[in-house]
């Protein structure tokens, strides 16, 4: 059982600035150059080690800082797709789907020259009311996905989800191996663990117990954003709009950046500890034991 011991750090490359002023402002700017800083000192700390991770990149950031990608992709790091402008599938039409996810899949093979496997969307937002997503990720070519949280959230998830790596078997005859995002149960409820904002916010003790848990039954998916990082002032303009907003969203964008400072020495202790593989060997490996089942899609469960 031991390559089970393997788990996955995963990084959803985005860009938390132009993110925040489109989403929460309805300002569109061009991704800024704070994600190149926020990458490269991640890619830094997983090289500490020579630790290998999996990168699912926006378009967008690909269209406007391609050599960001081919040096992720030169370190020898996995690189997955994010979507093209971080749209969330239940505020989008099936067709803008296939045509985002199709031009970001071919954008990203173009700039590494080689097959892009693997797709997570933006803040998880495959779920029960948009399992028609996973169709449209398989017809497009991806082996495998990686964005379902199996536990229901204020924001996200699935309750009732199959939580280990599986086959997928789709209606119409496609497949798609489904990864999961690493959950537990703390006291008869389901909730995510090791990833973004729980990972700021729980103690680095308390992070541990869940990753020992988890691995007992299957690789841990960790995952976070370049800017859980970013402990920098934001730009002049995020705060003039920031100010104009009502107190909820003041309120919601100031907790959104407390703990950044402890993200990094928890990451390093982390990988210190635990062994890690980009999501697609884990796959290859799991494959190869006969561990990856076979399920049928189920919409049963809500």
């Amino acid at each position: 059982m031991d390559d089970i011991r393997y788990s996955a750090l995963s990084v959803d490359v985005e860009d938390g600035v132009n993110i925040a002023m489109r989403d929460m402002f309805n300002i569109n700017i061009p991704p800024t150059e704070r994600v190149i800083k926020n990458i490269n000192n991640i890619l830094s700390l997983f090289n500490e080690n020579g630790t290998k991770g999996t990168f699912f990149v926006l378009g967008e950031i690909a269209d406007t800082f391609p050599d960001l990608i081919k040096s992720i992709s030169s370190e020898g790091h996995e690189i997955g797709v994010h979507g093209y402008y971080h749209d969330l599938f239940y505020k989008i039409k099936p067709q803008k789907a296939r045509e985002d996810l199709y031009r970001a899949k071919s954008l990203l093979e173009e700039i590494i020259g080689n097959p892009v496997y693997g797709f997570r969307a933006p803040a998880f937002s495959i779920t029960h009311d948009t399992a028609w997503a996973l169709n449209i990720i398989a017809e497009l070519g991806f082996r495998y996905d990686s964005s379902i949280m199996p536990v229901k959230v204020n924001r996200y998830g699935w309750a009732g989800f199959n939580k280990k790596i599986h086959r997928l078997l789709l209606p119409g005859g496609d497949s798609l191996i489904e990864v999961p995002l690493s959950a537990i149960k703390i006291l008869g409820k389901g909730m995510p663990a090791c990833g973004g904002g729980y990972l700021r916010h729980f103690p680095l003790s308390f992070t541990k117990m869940v990753f020992k848990t988890v691995q007992k039954q299957q690789p841990v998916i960790v995952y976070l954003h370049p800017y859980e990082i970013d402990k920098e002032r934001y730009p002049d303009y995020f705060y003039k709009a920031k100010s104009s907003v009502n107190l909820k969203k003041r309120l919601a964008l100031s907790i959104y950046r407390i703990n950044k400072g402890t993200v990094v020495k928890k990451l390093r202790s982390l990988i210190n500890e635990f062994q890690f593989k980009p999501i697609n060997e884990i796959i290859n490996i799991l494959e190869k034991r006969g561990e990856i089942l076979s399920k049928p899609l189920s919409l049963n469960n809500n």
